[in-house]
C-alpha cells in the first residue's frame, strides 16, 4: 500500500490572513506532539533497559543501542516530516530529503511487505480517535476551512492521528532497527499521542474558533448532568458521554460491561441516601438550607488542591473516629475555603456525592482488611484524592473491569497484599509502589491515561520476578506431588502385606524382612510402575510363599517349601537394598533357618548378621518448611456448609488471604490439587508452600477466622462486593 506524497495532493488555496493561523497550529502539533514522542522513547528506553537486565533476548540489550542510536534522529526526522506538511499546505516547496528522507516529498509511508506497521498506524491512529473523536471532528471541520478545501485525506492532514503515526513511520524508515522493535515504538508513542492530543486538540479548536472558524462548532466535553438516579438495571445515558473524555473507556468498552454489573451498581446508588442518613453525611431536611450545588469544575479544582498541596491525610475508618467518606468531605471543606469557598460544608450534587462517597467506602473496605499493615495502608490512601477525581469525571470505572485506574489498584494491591518487606526482592516491590504512588500524585492530571502507564510499568516490574517464583512454584507443586504419590504408594503396600500377613506372629527375622525389605521393593516398584505391574505382583507373590512356608514350619510339617530354597522374588525383593549374589544368597539362608529353628521348636533370633541394612526411600522435600500445618483429620470437623461449598469451587489459580502464625493474613494461591487426596496445594507469592489442607480443614480454618475467601477475582472487585454489602446492612436495619 501507498500513500500519496504531498505533491500529489490537492493544492490548497490558503489566503494570506490564515498563514498565521495555519502557522500557530503547527505550532501548537509540534510543541506537543514532539515532547510526547520524546517521552514515549524515554520509557521504551527503561523498558528496553529491564528486559536486557532480565536476560531477555528479543527486544534485549542490541534493541537497546539500536534505539538509543536513532532516537535524535528519530525526534528530528518526526518533526521535519509534520513540518514539511504545514508547509506543503502553505503551498510551499519542500526540497527533496529535507525531513522526508531519501524518496525527497514522497509519503509512501507503508509499502506493501510492511503490512505490520501498517496495521500498528491503524491502531494508533483508531485508539486515539476513540478518545478524542468530537474535538477531532470540530478541529477537522476547520482546519478545511483554514487550508481552503472542501475534503482532505487523513494521511494529508496533519492534525490527523493518522497522518501523526504515518510521519513516526516515515522517521522511522530510513533507521536501522528491527521491525518488531519498529512496533513497539508505535505502542509506546500511542500512550503518549493520546494525551498529548487532547490539549492540541483543545488549543487549536479555540484559536480558529477566536479567529472566527466556524464559531458555532460544538464540541461534547461535559455531559447534561442528570439528578434523577438510575434505575436498577438501566444504563446512565451520560455515561455513553463520559466516554468520550479524555481516558474514558471507548464505546467498545460499554459493550463489555454487563448487565449485572450495571443493575449492581444502581443499586448501590440507590442505597446509598439511607447509609448517609445512618452516618451523618446526609443534611437535616434533605438538601435544604446548603446553598446551590458545587459545581464540578470546582469540585476538581479543590481536589486538584487536595492532591498537590500534600494537606489531605486520611485514616481508615476501622483507626478513626470519623468514616473515610466524614474525613474526606471535612478536608474538601478545608480546601474549598482555601479556594475562595464559604461555608462549613460543601453541598456536592447528586451525581458527584455519588462518586465522592462510593470511591471513600470502596477505599474504607479495601484499607480495613488483615492483609495489609499500617504502613501499605498509608501508601494506599494517598491514592484516594486521585481516584476520587477519576470516578467525578468517568464513574463507569465502577463498573469496567478493564478501567485503567481499576488495575493501577489491583496491581499495587498484588504488591502490597501480604509484603512486610522481609525480603529483598519485597523491600524493592514496595519502594517500586512508593514510586507509582508518588507519580500518581504529581502527574494526575484528570487524564487517566497515566494510570494504564503506572500499571503497565508496574506489572512490568513485577514480571521480572514472577519467573523466577513460578519456577519456585513449579518446583513445589513437583515435590508435593512426589510427596503425594509416595504416601499413596506406602499406603497401598501396607494394605497388601496387612492382607498377607493377617494375624501371623512373625519371627523377629522375617518379621523385619517384610516390613523393611519387602515394604521398600513393593514401594518403589507401585511408584515406577504402578500397583498391580508384573514386578509388584511378583514381589507379593514371593512374599506369599514366604508366609506359606512360616505356616508350614509353624504347623511342624517340613515341606520342600520351608527349605526355601534361593528364588528371583527373594532376590528381587533384597536387591532394592543393593543386596545381590553372594550376599543375597545369604540373606535368604538366614531367613530359611530362621524357619528352620521354628520347625525344630528352637526361640527365634532377635536378629541375623546376613540380613542387609535397609536403604530409605529419599522423599522430596521441599525448599522451605511449610509455615503452617493441618494435623486434624476431616472426620467431624465444624465447618459452615456455605463456606465449604465456596472452598470445593476453587480451583489452580484462585487466591485466599491464610492467617499466618503471627495473626498477619497475606495472600495464599492455589497452587496444585491432588488427584489423589484432594488436598490442595497452597503457595505464597515467592512460589514456596505455606499449607496442604483438605477443603474440610480450610472450612474449619474459616469459621475459625483464619481463611478469607474473596468474593471478587480482584482486589477492586472484592472491595465493591464489601461495599455493597454495607449498603445493604444499613439499608436493613433503616
Amino acid at each position: 500500500m501507498t500513500f500519496r506524497s504531498p505533491a500529489e495532493s490537492p493544492t490548497p488555496t490558503l489566503s494570506r490572513a490564515n498563514g498565521p493561523l495555519l502557522d500557530a497550529l503547527q505550532k501548537h502539533v509540534l510543541d506537543r506532539a514532539v515532547p510526547a514522542l520524546d517521552r514515549a522513547l524515554a520509557d521504551l528506553d527503561d523498558y528496553l533497559f529491564d528486559r536486557s537486565q532480565s536476560g531477555e533476548e528479543s527486544l534485549g540489550l542490541m534493541a537497546l543501542r539500536d534505539m538509543r542510536r536513532a532516537r535524535s534522529d528519530l525526534s528530528r526526522g518526526f518533526r521535519g516530516v509534520v513540518h514539511n506538511r504545514f508547509r506543503a499546505l502553505h503551498g510551499d516547496h519542500v526540497a527533496a530529503g529535507e525531513g522526508e528522507g531519501e524518496d525527497g516529498g514522497s509519503l509512501s509511508l507503508v509499502a506493501e511487505e510492511d503490512l505490520e506497521e501498517q496495521l500498528a498506524i491503524e491502531q494508533l491512529s483508531a485508539s486515539v480517535l476513540r478518545t478524542h473523536a468530537s474535538a477531532f471532528d470540530a478541529v477537522r471541520k476547520r482546519f478545511l476551512v483554514v487550508v481552503g478545501l472542501t475534503e482532505l485525506r487523513p494521511q494529508e492532514n496533519p492534525l490527523d492521528p493518522v497522518f501523526l503515526a504515518g510521519a513516526l513511520g516515515k522517521a522511522m524508515g530510513q533507521l536501522e532497527i528491527s521491525a518488531e522493535l519498529r512496533i513497539v515504538v508505535f505502542k509506546f508513542f500511542e500512550r503518549e499521542l493520546t494525551g498529548a492530543l487532547g490539549e492540541i486538540y483543545d488549543r487549536c479548536n479555540t484559536v480558529m474558533a477566536t479567529a472566527g472558524i466556524l464559531p458555532e462548532l460544538h464540541v461534547n466535553r461535559a455531559p447534561t448532568r442528570v439528578q434523577k438516579p438510575v434505575s436498577p438495571g438501566h444504563a446512565d445515558p451520560r455515561d455513553s458521554e463520559v466516554a468520550q473524555r479524555q481516558g474514558a473507556p471507548d464505546e467498545g468498552a460499554a459493550a463489555q460491561i454487563s448487565p449485572a454489573d450495571q443493575a449492581a451498581f444502581a443499586n448501590m446508588l440507590g442505597m446509598l441516601q439511607g447509609w448517609r442518613s445512618a452516618t451523618g453525611l446526609a443534611a437535616p431536611g434533605g438538601q435544604q438550607g446548603m446553598g446551590p450545588a458545587l459545581p464540578t469544575n470546582d469540585l476538581l479544582s479543590i481536589l486538584s488542591l487536595m492532591q498537590h498541596d500534600g494537606s489531605a491525610h486520611f485514616t481508615p475508618a476501622g483507626e478513626a473516629e470519623q468514616s473515610l467518606a466524614g474525613q474526606l468531605r471535612q478536608q474538601m471543606t478545608q480546601s474549598a475555603r482555601k479556594l475562595g469557598v464559604r461555608g462549613d460544608n460543601i453541598n456536592l450534587d447528586g451525581l458527584d456525592g455519588d462518586a465522592v462517597d462510593l470511591v471513600a467506602l470502596l477505599f474504607d473496605v479495601l484499607l480495613d482488611g488483615p492483609q495489609y499493615d499500617t504502613q501499605i495502608r498509608q501508601k494506599i490512601g494517598r491514592m484516594l484524592v486521585p481516584y476520587v477525581k477519576v470516578a467525578v469525571k468517568d464513574r463507569r470505572m465502577f463498573m469496567f473491569k478493564e478501567h485503567p485506574a481499576r488495575k493501577l489498584l489491583n496491581t499495587v494491591a498484588e504488591a502490597c497484599e501480604g509484603n512486610r518487606g522481609e525480603a529483598p526482592q519485597e523491600r524493592e516491590l514496595l519502594t517500586r509502589v512508593d514510586h507509582t504512588i508518588d507519580r500518581l500524585v504529581a502527574e494526575f492530571n484528570e487524564d487517566v491515561a497515566i494510570f494504564e502507564t503506572l500499571e503497565q510499568e508496574l506489572r512490568g516490574y513485577m514480571a521480572q520476578h514472577r519467573k523466577r517464583f513460578e519456577l519456585a512454584e513449579k518446583r513445589t507443586a513437583e515435590a508435593q506431588r512426589g510427596r503425594e504419590r509416595l504416601e499413596h504408594a506406602r499406603k497401598v503396600v501396607a494394605e497388601d502385606l496387612d492382607r498377607l500377613r493377617g494375624e501371623r506372629l512373625l519371627p523377629p527375622v522375617i518379621g523385619e524382612f517384610l516390613a523393611r525389605h519387602a515394604n521398600h521393593h513393593l514401594t518403589q516398584v507401585a511408584l515406577r510402575d504402578g500397583r498391580g505391574a508384573p514386578r509388584y505382583e511378583d514381589g507379593l507373590h514371593a512374599v506369599g510363599q514366604l508366609l506359606i512356608a512360616f505356616d508350614h514350619a509353624a504347623a511342624g510339617v517340613a515341606s520342600d517349601s520351608a527349605a526355601l530354597q534361593p528364588d528371583d522374588g527373594l532376590c528381587a525383593i533384597l536387591a532394592s537394598a543393593g543386596c545381590t549374589g553372594e550376599a543375597a544368597q545369604a540373606a535368604v539362608a538366614a531367613l530359611r533357618d530362621s524357619l528352620s529353628r521354628l520347625l525344630a521348636g528352637q526361640a527365634a533370633l532377635e536378629d541375623d548378621a546376613r540380613m542387609p541394612l535397609q536403604v530409605a526411600v529419599a522423599e522430596a522435600a521441599s525448599e522451605q518448611e511449610p509455615q503452617l500445618e493441618v494435623v486434624v483429620g476431616s472426620a467431624g470437623l465444624d465447618y459452615d456448609a456455605a463456606m465449604l461449598e465456596r472452598i470445593r469451587s476453587l480451583q489452580i489459580g484462585d487466591w485466599i488471604q491464610l492467617a499466618a502464625a503471627d495473626g498477619h493474613f497475606a495472600p495464599a494461591k492455589v497452587s496444585w490439587i491432588s488427584p489423589i487426596s484432594a488436598r490442595l496445594l497452597l503457595v505464597n507469592r515467592r512460589g514456596i508452600r505455606v499449607l496442604v489442607a483438605s477443603v474440610e480443614e480450610l472450612a474449619v480454618m474459616a469459621k475459625l477466622d483464619r481463611v478469607i475467601v474473596r468474593d471478587g477475582e480482584t482486589a477492586f472487585e472484592d472491595a465493591m462486593h464489601q461495599v455493597a454489602g454495607r449498603l445493604q446492612s444499613v439499608s436493613g436495619r433503616a
